[in-house]
């Protein structure tokens, strides 16, 4: 397999799984606004979902690993959501 032909299989893997991720962000944005309306609610959904994605990085990738992607996708998300918290 050429590098191109790798280059086009590494963007096709990628464009499948922002197509999955999409997807599910979807769904789990369906289940918020079929959930609940109040502001308090949505925060402990929030929570709630937060604490499941730290059990699966965990129980995917082992305490230490899972750990650190926990830790990494979370400050990924301040520094996204930083510029509109005020």
């Amino acid at each position: 397999m050429s590098n191109k032909d790798n280059i086009q299989d590494m963007k096709d893997q990628i464009t499948e799984a922002d197509k999955k991720f999409q997807g599910y962000v979807g769904g789990l944005t369906g289940i918020v606004e079929k959930s609940s309306q109040a502001p308090q609610d949505r925060i402990l959904l929030a929570g709630a979902m937060i604490s499941v994605a730290k059990a699966l990085y965990i129980e995917a990738a082992g305490p230490e690993q899972g750990q650190w992607f926990f830790d990494h996708n979370v400050s990924d998300l301040v520094q996204l959501l930083k510029p509109t918290i005020h």
